[in-house]
């Protein structure tokens, strides 16, 4: 695209993004004031590749719009998250037809392979819905919700009909996610740094890891006290390094030694102890291991001080993914936007990045599939 045609596109995109990200994310005044001047949409509740999901579609006008497909991240509300329900409105009134998918077990902080074949189950199913342009959805994601956007993106049944992917804060790398949260440290390249994660991060790698192992009796114990914990709770790895070890069979005994270990030099050899399952697991939902087959313009936005991550993940999936242009934020703590009057620069820098991302979805859902 240039030319004329390019810059009138790329102006009307720009008012959508506005219009969305005011509604999303802007004070409750701004907010209200966003969706009135952008209208109503239609809300559905649906299943939507065997998982539940809200459907934001258009009312303006009439035939089919472009679709994108948003994951949430770890979040007891789910789908029903108030800042994706109203960015889901705005950009529904802005003329796309959006799923905010919820797979069984996000919610709950458990990443699992199970939960990506539901993600991508509903990538496929909002392709192929009757509203939606072009056979194209775009994919789009918040935390571990960008981290499943980003594997979806790869996936060979998946990748041709993606028009584009927008992840916010995701975790491209769950090997070092768990050298993170055990010891503190991470390994960028040759080096290893310390980074201390906040606890909710190690809450939901450890109910991860835990939820990879196969049912049985100790997947359940340890599952269901993880479960128990409080999300925003002090050490949460602290009821693993008590666990009496010696009632475990290996495999579970494996992961709580691996989660327990403080001491970054024993990091690879316990990870080397885990079964092959487990592992083949992490680097399957580890984006950076997949970043070189993702076909579809990537736009990965992270935080130059997350809370939970370091920068490093991030310029690792970006090193390896031959379409990502990385926007990094300064005032962004993890993965929610400040909209003040003092991140002008970094709204700029997130205002460039979903503009590109609509285009690029404007243009798929224009093309013949």
């Amino acid at each position: 695209m240039s030319g004329p045609w390019h810059a009138r596109a790329a102006f009307l995109e720009q008012g959508r993004v506005l219009l969305a990200l005011a509604a999303a994310a802007g004070p409750p005044a701004l907010s209200r004031l966003a969706l009135a001047a952008a209208g109503s949409a239609r809300v559905d509740e649906r299943t939507l590749g065997g998982a539940p999901a809200t459907v934001f579609c258009p009312i303006r006008g009439r035939g089919r719009w472009p679709a994108a497909l948003v994951v949430p991240g770890v979040t007891r509300a789910g789908r029903h998250h108030p800042a994706l329900v109203r960015l889901g409105r705005g950009l529904a009134a802005a003329g796309y037809l959006v799923f905010v998918v919820e797979p069984e077990g996000l919610t709950r902080g458990e990443l699992t392979p199970l939960v990506l074949e539901r993600v991508k189950a509903a990538a496929l199913a909002a392709a192929e819905h009757p509203r939606a342009r072009g056979g194209a959805v775009a994919l789009a994601g918040v935390s571990a919700g960008g981290t499943l956007a980003l594997l979806a993106a790869a996936l060979p049944e998946v990748r041709e009909n993606v028009s584009a992917v927008v992840a916010l804060a995701p975790c491209c790398d769950v090997v070092e996610a768990i050298r993170l949260v055990s010891t503190g440290t991470y390994r960028a390249g040759e080096a290893v740094t310390r980074y201390e994660p906040g606890d909710f991060f190690k809450l939901v790698i450890a109910r991860s890891t835990v939820a990879w192992l196969e049912e049985g009796p100790d997947r359940e114990a340890l599952r269901d006290r993880l479960l128990a914990l409080p999300e925003y709770g002090p050490d949460p790895l602290g009821i693993l390094r008590s666990w009496p070890r010696e009632r475990l069979a290996p495999p579970a005994r494996a992961v709580v030694e691996l989660l327990a270990n403080r001491d970054p030099v024993c990091f690879g050899t316990l990870y080397a102890a885990l079964p092959a399952s487990l592992r083949e697991a992490a680097e399957a939902l580890s984006p950076v291991c997949a970043a070189d087959r993702i076909a579809a313009p990537v736009e990965l936005v992270a935080a130059r001080a997350d809370k939970y991550l370091p920068l490093a993940d991030a310029r690792a999936f970006a090193a390896r993914c031959p379409r990502v242009r990385l926007t990094v934020l300064d005032t962004l703590a993890h993965a929610v936007p400040s909209l003040d009057a003092g991140a002008a620069s970094d709204l700029l820098r997130l205002d460039r990045a979903l503009v590109r991302a609509l285009l690029a979805v404007r243009a798929a859902s224009y093309s013949v599939r």
